[in-house]
């Protein structure tokens, strides 16, 4: 039994109250009648969440925000000196100790919290402190990957972001193009996993093999401003960052090759969409 994860059990037992699942192991989990289908038969196979409730093993149906060993983020529902209660998306709420809250967790607010078992009470527990840049083996990414991302706040270096909910990386200022907020979500793109297993992390992928979608982005502001945008090569990065959310790199190489297409021109201090008859 695996308690903090998601997991395919078997129905060994049924009562008036629910039904208790068994791993291969023969171990078990009660699953509350409000979980449990009419017609479940015993030997029948459920995908559950397998959860502690008073030292003992329950299940639900229903999925968790994190998983043991992931990120989320929860709203506290409850605060008090000795921890904090978070709705972490099932019947029972997750327990942050005091010690393990990087600051004072207040009721009502959000939070990002790491799920992990704690290893002297054996028990599933919430954190918030944790490192910001890890060192990492193994990791099971490559260049160019899109991933998922947690904004966690910003730093010194850039923004230090959760990528799939399990690992945390940074997203330096320089490849930062559009206001960002701690908390929210974004699709990111790997940009190099460092040897000493550190991982940089992109808002946007790199590459001419990705030009479609700067092209696009340009071309929709065009149609936007009435054919006409008051950026050119030589413009400030700044300038480009503010209106299209886009490095000045990207942006030569879309509006070279939408040049080269001749669906635009241009210009010394603008670029204009040109009509299919031009």
């Amino acid at each position: 039994m695996n308690p903090g994860k998601i997991q395919l059990l078997k129905i060994a037992e049924k009562n008036y109250s629910g039904l208790f699942l068994e791993d291969e192991n023969g171990e078990r989990a009660f699953l509350p009648k409000i979980f449990a289908s009419e017609d479940a038969e015993i030997g029948d196979e459920m995908e559950v969440f397998v959860y502690q409730d008073d030292d003992k093993l329950k299940a639900t149906t229903e999925k968790p925000n994190a998983e043991v060993g992931e990120f989320a983020v929860m709203t506290c529902v409850q605060s008090l000196p000795s921890g904090a209660f978070m709705d972490w998306g099932i019947i029972k709420d997750l327990f942050v100790p005091y010690k393990q809250q990087k600051q004072k967790i207040v009721e009502g607010k959000r939070y990002l919290v790491h799920v992990y078992i704690d290893e002297f009470l054996g028990l599933i527990t919430g954190t918030t402190r944790f490192k910001r840049n890890p060192q990492y083996e193994d990791l099971p990414f490559r260049k160019g990957d899109k991933v998922n991302l947690i904004l966690m706040g910003e730093g010194e270096l850039g923004w230090n972001v959760i990528i799939n909910k399990k690992y945390i990386g940074l997203i330096y200022a320089s490849d930062v193009y559009k206001k960002l907020f701690p908390l929210s979500e974004e699709i990111g793109y790997i940009k190099s996993v460092r040897e000493d297993g550190k991982i940089d992390v992109s808002l946007q992928p790199e590459g001419y093999e990705n030009n479609d979608e700067f092209q696009q982005i340009i071309l929709d502001k065009l149609n936007a401003n009435y054919g006409l945008l008051y950026l050119s090569d030589k413009s400030e990065p700044e300038e480009i960052k503010q209106e299209l959310q886009m490095s000045k790199k990207n942006f030569k190489k879309a509006i070279g090759g939408l040049y080269r297409d001749k669906k635009i021109e241009i210009l010394e201090d603008k670029i204009r969409l040109l009509d299919e008859n031009e």
